[in-house]
């Protein structure tokens, strides 16, 4: 684990974070200017008569049968699946409780119904009593996400979703670690993003991988329709990331986030769709899932873990999904009391601490706020993201959970 390429200086990061001015990002981009060099390269290289070429090579990296779709983005397959699945108006779609946003509006533009099925607060898997329950005659697909990085068995989902013949769609855009899990077989659809934020990412682009060969077929002929995004596209937006990602390093950040403030910026605006993606963002992601940095993503875990043993001791504090089966931290969710007052202390004292920056939100029950999920509509309501990456020196996470600390005590007195 020590031989990770730290993001985005190497050994300068322990150096950038020593400055006293220096904050520490909630994120950072996992991506190497080596990347972002070869995805400038296939800017220029890469031509619309590879694509089919290119397409193959990805698919079988990912599944040896080839039952991939690549997508500009999750919501694209997601929205190709539910053209070609037809599912009658009024539909009614189980979700896990807790997901992003644009995926319920995805189903209500479809005119589906979305149900939520309440999570686990220690394991962050959907509660098999729950869906049962939740389940009626107009039930016809199961939506279920991997969130905050935490993977958990589908055996209980899928021995439910066969006895009433339900479509399982498995969202793993927070939970990609390699290609050692790329999906569960048994599910219908499984989804990877490699989102801007997101693992191995290749500033866009999603793997769909569908189990029913006509489905499949039927969502690329309505996907081959689709305009190509262009490679100046990608080129501007890989030099835009390029610069951003070198202003996280924790002293650079630093200088930019009092910038920020001195002039009234609000930096989540500064940092934080029916097209194919462009030849330059799959020859990226070629290169991304042939060159996957998995020590990186151990060190990462092993972070975290340390962070979670700091904190498991204060009161009040808890951590969703720290019993989960397995866990990655892509992010590091942390429920406490006083979320707002916890964000303020801890932004002060050099962490850059959020609470609602992810898009993750909990979904309402369609019968009224009286039946909305309890344990998803009290993480979310209670939640704070600590940034802790690979690159956070040991000394910096003792740091933060005295910060964190003292940022609850602060809170209790108001």
């Amino acid at each position: 684990m020590t031989h990770a390429h730290l993001r985005p200086f190497g050994d300068f990061e322990r150096l950038s974070a020593r400055a006293p001015w220096a904050i520490f990002p909630r994120k950072k981009l996992d991506v190497t200017y080596r990347d972002i060099a070869a995805g400038l390269a296939a800017c220029l290289q890469r031509s619309e008569s590879q694509r089919a070429e290119l397409e193959v090579q990805i698919s079988h990296l990912w599944d040896v049968r080839g039952r991939i779709l690549l997508t500009l983005s999750i919501r694209t397959g997601f929205d190709l699946l539910l053209q070609t699945l037809r599912l009658p108006a009024g539909s009614e779609v189980l979700c896990s409780a807790i997901t992003i946003p644009d995926m319920i509006h995805v189903l209500r533009h479809h005119n589906l119904v979305p149900v939520p099925v309440d999570v686990d607060f220690e394991t962050l898997a959907v509660d098999g009593d729950v869906l049962e329950r939740a389940i009626t005659k107009n039930t016809k697909l199961l939506l279920v996400a991997h969130i905050f990085g935490s993977l958990f068995s589908l055996d209980t989902v899928l021995e439910v979703a066969h006895r009433h013949n339900l479509v399982v769609v498995e969202d793993c855009a927070q939970a990609f670690v390699g290609t050692q899990y790329t999906g569960d077989d048994r599910a219908d659809v499984s989804m990877f993003s490699f989102g801007t934020i997101k693992t191995a990412t290749s500033f866009g682009g999603a793997i769909i991988r569908v189990k029913d060969s006509a489905v499949l077929s039927e969502m690329r002929r309505r996907e081959s329709r689709y305009p190509c995004h262009a490679n100046l596209f990608f080129f501007k937006k890989l030099m835009k990331y390029g610069v951003l990602h070198g202003m996280s390093t924790p002293a650079l950040y630093g200088l930019f986030l009092h910038a920020c403030r001195a002039a009234g910026a609000d930096h989540d605006k500064i940092i934080t769709s029916a097209y194919r993606p462009s030849m330059a963002l799959l020859g990226l992601m070629h290169r991304r899932l042939m060159c996957t940095d998995d020590k990186y993503v151990l060190l990462r875990k092993s972070k975290s873990e340390q962070l979670a043993r700091a904190i498991e001791d204060l009161p009040n504090v808890s951590i969703p999904g720290h019993k989960a089966e397995k866990h990655f931290y892509w992010l590091f969710p942390v429920c406490v009391p006083s979320p707002r007052d916890v964000v303020r202390h801890m932004n002060e004292h050099g962490f850059d601490v959020t609470s609602g920056a992810t898009q993750l939100a909990y979904v309402p029950s369609p019968l009224g706020h009286g039946y909305d999920p309890v344990h998803a509509k009290s993480i979310m309501s209670s939640l704070v993201y600590l940034p802790v990456t690979p690159e956070t020196p040991g000394w910096a996470i003792e740091k933060m959970a005295c910060c964190l600390r003292d940022a609850l005590r602060s809170s209790s007195r108001l």
